[in-house]
């Protein structure tokens, strides 16, 4: 990766700037003629806290560019989010901490005529707010954290010094001893969750209230310095997941989903130095990641593809174009800022990446296992969240990430290859997604997006590698060898990715009689501007993707198709499975073995 230049970071605020100056149109566009804004393809769950989070936008859009218009649609956003904050009985409490915090980092990023203007109409209000919300989540608590000071930085209302410590220690319980935090844990519970996008959300909210105050008084400077220790931990996890196109690697609850675009841009402007290597790509890479992904009318996909908004490709129920674009240019803005001011993470004592502390290389029986391999290549295995990561060598740009058990909401399976980057390049490839897992089911197979084996019993019953406990796991030099073993089969699994392509190795040994076995490998089919073109080549499939063309093989298969069935649940786009029947049916103590691969070809 180059290095950034002072031009460079000239060149990229500027185009932040004018990113944020060309989204006041679509938010006027979207705006009622009662000042509301409701999204333009949902009903349901359709305004929620869009219009704080439009307020911050056009408040960063007066600061650098002021005009009359921009400076009357931020009192209407500001309004309207006072309207919905008062509506206790019809907007709920968790939307309300997002309306309050981004209202008030509105007011914040504005310029100095704006927030006194706006505080003398609508201060009196924001200061009588009483949040009335629980601490629901991990990121819920960083918003209260954050919003906190903010009152206080406004002139407000005093901080509540007790209420701070509280938040900040309990999103630190949160925080593994690896670094990540685990963002489904409330007051009384902690699941099994794990979503790599709010870890990253947790730690830019952090960074949005050390972006947008500018002056710490002394009695805040302790919950300022704990705030930076959180994140040089999270970020410390965090870039081994980053990739070099400016991208990170994610799977669970909100994968993908806009606002982790401007999480991670703020979050590289803060605490990437001068050269931008310390995690993986600069800020500008991951400003510039989201930007083919425009839309003719000047938004942005709400999942990495540009395929119609309303067929809601790859959303979470509560996903909607007004929220996470906004929520994402936010981000945006927060960069804005940071860059503006100059503001940096101080540089810290990193046990994890010298190996001092949790960072044992090769101790495979430590939570953590941070291991170089051959020509500079590194594995990260993290057991306590189940995560692990693979990155090749210099100059090879070759990465994955893993997944060592299925998590609480069942997203996964275990042992599931993501972010998958060849030399660089994505590939034709859908990003892992099961439906509404509950348990195994014919729906699994047929709408689920993943990659892995699946079996059927004596009895008919369908199999994945569901395992909650984590698999053993090692690394090897291009990748993960993993093993579970049930009640049904034992399965030994190798991921491994070289210049050459990518190979998924399987040795499945039945403990029961199984009918049948077979390998899935879900395909990018649209992403909304490249369409796949498949045939049968000999006994394996060639595909075209956006102008390139690849080999998926699998010689010890039956046979190997692709399955005629659609699905949108994957962030990438359209994808369909194509299956590879491996064997049936097996008896208790035999075993089958196959590999197979993903290769780029010339023609």
């Amino acid at each position: 990766m180059e290095r950034p230049t002072e031009s460079d970071e000239i060149v990229t605020l500027t185009r932040m700037r004018e990113m944020l100056q060309q989204y006041v149109p679509v938010i006027r566009r979207w705006t009622t003629p009662d000042g509301r804004l409701p999204d333009p393809f949902e009903t349901v769950y359709s305004e929620n806290y869009a219009p704080a989070n439009a307020a911050a936008v056009l408040a960063s859009v007066c600061s650098t560019r002021s005009s009359q218009e921009t400076s009357d649609s931020l009192s209407i956003m500001l309004e309207r989010t006072m309207q919905l904050l008062g509506d206790k009985q019809g907007v709920n409490p968790f939307c309300r901490v997002f309306l309050y915090h981004y209202g008030l980092m509105a007011l914040l990023l504005a310029p100095e005529a704006d927030r006194s203007r706006l505080i003398g109409r609508f201060g009196p209000d924001l200061a009588a707010y009483e949040d009335d919300c629980a601490v629901v989540n991990t990121n819920c608590a960083a918003l209260q954290w954050a919003m906190e000071l903010f009152t206080g930085a406004l002139g407000l209302r005093a901080v509540d010094h007790a209420l701070l410590s509280h938040r900040l220690k309990f999103i630190a319980n949160a925080q593994l001893e690896s670094g990540f935090i685990n963002d489904e844990v409330n007051e009384t519970h902690s699941h099994d969750g794990m979503p790599i996008a709010y870890h990253a959300f947790t730690l830019f909210l952090l960074t949005g209230a050390i972006a947008v105050i500018e002056r710490w008084p002394d009695e805040w400077l302790v919950s300022h310095r704990e705030a930076e220790s959180i994140i040089r931990r999270g970020m410390d996890w965090l870039r081994h997941a980053i990739t070099p196109d400016g991208s990170f690697a994610m799977v669970e609850r909100s994968s993908y989903q806009t606002f982790t675009w401007g999480a991670l841009v703020a979050l590289l402007a803060y605490c990437s130095g001068e050269s931008g290597n310390e995690y993986g790509a600069a800020a500008r890479d991951a400003f510039r990641s989201w930007l083919p992904y425009a839309h003719e009318d000047g938004t942005y996909g709400s999942t990495p593809n540009v395929l119609p908004h309303s067929l809601r490709v790859g959303y979470e129920s509560y996903t909607h174009l007004n929220m996470y674009n906004l929520l994402g240019l936010t981000g945006i803005a927060v960069a804005v800022r940071l860059l503006e001011r100059g503001v940096r993470l101080p540089a810290g004592d990193n046990p994890a990446a010298t190996g001092d502390s949790h960072g044992h290389e090769g101790h495979e029986d430590e939570a953590v296992v941070l291991a170089g391999l051959q020509a500079g290549a590194e594995s990260f295995v993290d057991k306590h969240s189940g995560y692990a990561f693979y990155r090749g060598g210099p100059g090879s740009a070759n990465f994955f990430g893993c997944t060592l058990r299925m998590h609480n909401r069942k997203y996964a399976p275990a042992m599931q290859g993501f972010h998958f980057r060849l030399a660089g390049q994505r590939l034709p490839l859908a990003e892992p997604r099961l439906p509404e897992y509950q348990e195994v089911s014919d729906r699994t197979l047929r709408d689920g997006v993943w990659e892995g084996f699946a079996v059927t019993d004596d009895n008919g019953v369908l199999h994945i590698p569901a395992i909650t406990g984590n698999v053993e796991v090692r690394p090897s030099d291009n990748g993960f060898t993993m093993t579970l073993e049930t009640g049904l089969l034992r399965c030994e699994k190798t991921i491994a990715i070289s210049d050459s392509g990518i190979e998924w190795s399987y040795a499945l040994t039945a403990l029961q009689p199984l009918r049948s076995c077979q390998h899935v490998v879900p395909l990018l089919v649209h992403d909304g501007r490249n369409a796949l073109e498949i045939a049968s080549q000999g006994g394996g499939l060639r595909l075209r993707f956006a102008g390139r063309m690849y080999l998926l093989e699998c010689p010890e298969a039956v046979s190997l198709d692709m399955n005629l069935y659609r699905s949108l649940l994957s962030v990438s786009g359209v994808s369909a499975q194509a299956r590879a029947v491996v064997a049936g049916p097996l008896q208790a103590g035999d075993t089958v073995r196959w590999t197979t691969s993903l290769r780029p070809v010339t023609s």
